[in-house]
């Protein structure tokens, strides 16, 4: 089977279609990661938790104030997106 580069043609969608699966499959490729800044450095527990409520756990047990949870998605670190950073709040001051 002969298999050819895209042409300039279907580029663009197989570009829209790769992202479409992308965001349709992100659930797949995606984990929280509890961290803490300790002696001014970045530490991170480096455990890939299913839910944020996990990574918030994880990070609490530590015993550090200023503990925060990220997410890793497609094995790219990104803050927290609104309502996920208002879940770890909840989690954090007892409001859930």
């Amino acid at each position: 089977m002969l298999t050819l580069p895209p042409s300039s043609q279907t580029r663009p969608l197989l570009t829209a279609i790769m992202e479409a699966l992308r965001l349709k499959f992100a659930s797949l490729n995606r984990h929280y990661e509890g961290a803490w800044t300790e002696s001014f450095v970045h530490m991170r527990c480096w455990h890939q938790h299913p839910t944020l409520l996990d990574a918030a756990k994880c990070a609490s047990a530590q015993g550090i104030p200023g503990w925060y949870v990220f997410c890793v998605e497609f094995d790219s670190p990104r803050q927290l997106a609104g309502p996920e950073e208002d879940q770890v709040r909840a989690f954090r001051f007892g409001t859930h």
